[in-house]
């Protein structure tokens, strides 16, 4: 799906950013022009992919002079406005500059998974040491009440699918590309087998359109619970998480098969 015209004219702008209060302008009018794409249903990862270049190009800008290193989601791709945007190095004033905005900003550790998305070169033993990690975040499985996920059991989006599936992503192409793209890139390198990656595509993608709806809805902040959610969304949401556990059950023996 192509994207629309007022998304195309910021990031053209983006690059040749001025200034600082130039770029908090263009922050905030991102803002705005992605709350749009939301409400005409516009792809959820093309629309991160975009937001996460134009944070790039910005942050790259002559005029806004930033001496910091993006990581995390931006630099991999996978950047929505309800997630913190980690760099590496310090930079208060552009810090407050996203702030200004809504942005929340996170100078990122010095770790293994930080290096990789900022494209930086993974090292000796690097591989085994991001699998360990990935695997660290296996998402419990959801309580149930009486056979069915309990109603009353906490949404948490992010640790339940997104960094559980990017940690698994990141290990099996350790390299600076999209989530979904790593996905497929680490199943063509044997890492993932298809049913993997298609399952943790299927579970990203359903995690990042309940996230993007939730920001869209002001509610991204809050405290929820399963019964908060629409339907539709709860029943996408608990399958995702199913799926994520099994499917990290499956890499853990696996790898641990192949380790003996």
């Amino acid at each position: 799906m192509a994207l629309h015209q007022s998304l195309l004219d910021l990031s053209e702008l983006a690059p040749h950013c001025q200034s600082r209060a130039t770029a908090r302008g263009l922050l905030a009018e991102a803002q705005d022009v992605l709350r749009n794409a939301v409400a005409h249903q516009d792809d959820e990862i093309e629309l991160a992919n975009w937001f996460s270049r134009l944070l790039t190009d910005i942050v790259r800008a002559p005029g806004v002079d930033a001496d910091i290193r993006l990581t995390g989601a931006a630099a991999r791709g996978d950047q929505l406005p309800s997630m913190p945007i980690e760099w590496m190095g310090e930079d208060s004033d552009l810090e407050s500059v996203f702030r200004d905005v809504g942005l929340e900003v996170h100078q990122a550790a010095g770790s293994m998974a930080a290096r990789v998305d900022a494209g930086l070169p993974l090292g000796r033993g690097g591989e085994q040491a991001l699998l360990e990690e990935a695997l660290s975040q296996r998402p419990p499985l959801l309580q149930r009440v009486g056979g069915l996920p309990d109603r009353g059991a906490a949404v948490d989006i992010k640790s339940m699918l997104l960094s559980p599936i990017a940690a698994i992503a990141r290990w099996a192409a350790p390299g600076p590309h999209p989530t979904v793209d790593r996905l497929a890139i680490g199943q063509e390198r044997g890492m993932l087998t298809a049913e993997d990656a298609e399952t943790l595509d299927l579970a990203w993608r359903t995690g990042y359109s309940v996230e993007m709806r939730r920001w869209y809805d002001n509610v991204h902040g809050r405290e929820s619970v399963l019964q908060d959610l629409p339907p539709l969304e709860r029943t996408a949401y608990g399958t995702a998480c199913r799926m994520v556990s099994a499917t990290f059950e499956s890499i853990s023996q696996r790898t641990a098969d192949g380790a003996n």
